[in-house]
């Protein structure tokens, strides 16, 4: 019996060894690939032995936090804890997501915008609310009449909301009646004013009860080929405000229950929450999509250029629509920050920019936001704007100075009145304060010279050839491609040979897009914080390893 006892706590001490030195070996070595947890993690950095923190328990702290991040199998293991969870007790391990009826997936934000309580994270109360709503219609009127004198049409889109199409399958929660909603308040002054605005939460909550799929997946917060049904509705509208033929999206008869742009698109809500199975449902109702091609009248269509300002809903439709297909000259400053000239094509910050010329050389320009989303209203982009078409770049140099003259403020102080200034242009230009359209304008605008120079951009980024051999002097001459627009123009201005007029090497345009992905890796703060990690891994700089995953991935779409 003894011996039995000795062989049977013989083995069992070897399979735990056997485990603890599996562990070891994947935390140091890695020999298995694990399937990384999504979300945004802070790891701790290797703690440095110090005698005063260990006497105070600092140390053994970090080396805790530390070793908590990095043990061998941590990411199956917390997949599988996740797992365990949610199937018996349908607990979800991320705070700003939570299931509702059916299991389906919600962002917290978007509840609260359904249930009204959203607009306390924004605004002190319903008055506060109200205040900065109406600032921002005035702004955005503003912005219209002055874009409308350089025949320039600004509308507003709002995209529909999970929460507010499929209520039903909503957490429970207690309505707030004294709150403000953004999308109902800027719909209804916007309506009231004047604005073009076009909304499409009826539009979708009539067609859930008919359509043959859900206008949002289930587990997933932006909406699937219901995008499609939306641009088209978009593109009519914007026909109706210029009198003009854009491209048509037409449909077929086929239909497919596969996605796309692929699974884990419609599921990114459900990505976050680590689990180790997918969620299940009934894929027939969940993902279904038609055949549709975009067609062109070569006499009657017209293939106008856009601007949008928006948020990552328009990112998912450039997915499905190509930009390139429908306008002639595109871009989409996400939230007001990052510039795309495609869904996977970003050329460079905003900020970075000459956003007078954006605006003066686009045909529309679309505010294009969502429901839960407007309480943040423009992001900024109605006070830029009206600085940029009205004030312009001396002038609010020269006010910020006087300012800072009069009040005797230090360097500090001065930054902080210049965001301030931005940040409510009225209050300290009386050039563009009242509810009137204002007469002031940028001097730029009243400029031949610079009149001549809009017309040489537009024509260059209406001509694709054109805008790739520009875009490769950003590699050539470490341009941005602000400058490297800039450049073309004067050169052209000079009588001097365009850049349309040469040749690009294969190896030159390879480098074009390696330098595009770059930009585009340098703004995923998730994929950019991976290469970090791997280049301090192999011990070389940041901006090598990024340029050779940049290099990979261009040739292997190639």
């Amino acid at each position: 019996m003894k011996k039995r006892n000795s062989i049977f706590y013989g083995i069992l001490f070897g399979i735990l060894m056997l485990f603890l030195f599996s562990f070891m070996i994947q935390e140091h070595l890695k020999p298995f690939k694990t399937k990384p947890l999504m979300g945004y993690f802070l790891e701790p950095d290797q703690p440095k032995f110090r005698w005063e923190w260990y006497k105070s328990g600092y140390f053994q702290e970090k080396v805790e936090k530390y070793i908590a991040n990095k043990y061998g199998f941590r990411e199956p293991i917390i997949r599988m804890y996740h797992q365990y969870s949610w199937d018996l007790f349908s607990k979800e391990y991320v705070s700003y997501i939570y299931s509702g009826k059916n299991r389906w997936l919600f962002y917290d934000h978007n509840i609260e915008d359904y249930y009204g309580t959203e607009m306390y994270h924004w605004y002190e109360n319903a008055e506060a609310a109200q205040e900065g709503y109406e600032q921002e219609v005035r702004l955005m009127n503003k912005v219209r009449g002055v874009l409308a004198d350089y025949d320039v049409t600004l509308l507003t889109f709002i995209a529909p909301s999970k929460s507010i199409v499929y209520p039903e399958y909503l957490p429970p929660r207690t309505f707030d009646t004294t709150s403000l909603s953004a999308r109902i308040y800027f719909k209804k002054r916007f309506e009231e004013t004047g604005m073009p605005c076009f909304e499409m939460n009826d539009y979708f909550m009539k067609m859930k009860d008919t359509c043959s799929f859900y206008l949002f997946p289930p587990t997933g917060d932006h909406w699937n080929f219901s995008c499609v049904y939306a641009t088209d509705s978009l593109l009519r509208f914007m026909e109706s405000l210029r009198d003009l033929q854009l491209p048509r999206i037409e449909y077929g008869n086929t239909w497919s229950d596969s996605c796309s742009i692929g699974d884990d698109q419609n599921r990114d809500l459900e990505g976050e929450l680590n689990l180790l199975r997918t969620i299940t449902f009934d894929p027939k109702f969940a993902y279904k999509e038609r055949d549709y091609k975009i067609v062109c009248d070569s006499f009657n269509t017209v293939k106008p250029t856009a601007l949008f300002i928006g948020n990552s809903f328009l990112l998912r439709t450039m997915a499905y629509v190509p930009p390139k297909e429908v306008f002639s000259d595109f871009q989409f400053w996400y939230y007001n920050r990052v510039a795309y000239q495609d869904v996977d094509q970003i050329i460079d910050s905003v900020s970075h920019l000459n956003r007078l010329d954006y605006l003066i050389d686009a045909d529309y320009i679309v505010w294009f936001s969502s429901s839960s989303q407007m309480y943040r209203a423009t992001e900024g982009f109605a006070e830029d704007a009206i600085i940029q078409l009205c004030i312009g770049d001396e002038r609010f140099k020269q006010r910020q100075q006087e300012l800072a003259d009069s009040l005797d403020l230090d360097e500090k102080a001065q930054k902080e009145l210049a965001q301030q200034m931005r940040k409510n242009p009225e209050a300290y230009f009386p050039e563009i304060a009242g509810n009137g359209i204002p007469a002031a304008r940028n001097p730029l605008l009243l400029s031949e010279e610079y009149w001549e120079k809009s017309k040489i951009r537009r024509q260059i980024k209406s001509d694709p050839q054109w805008m790739t051999m520009v875009q490769s002097t950003m590699v050539t001459e470490n341009l941005s491609l602000q400058q490297a627009i800039d450049h073309e123009t004067e050169r052209v201005m000079q009588g001097q040979p365009s850049l349309r007029d040469q040749e690009l090497s294969p190896a030159e345009y390879r480098e074009v897009l390696i330098k595009q992905m770059e930009m585009k890796i340098r703004y995923d703060k998730d994929w950019l914080k991976v290469l970090e990690k791997e280049a301090a891994e192999k011990g070389i700089p940041l901006d090598e390893w990024i340029y050779k995953n940049a290099a990979y991935m261009v040739d292997q779409q190639q």
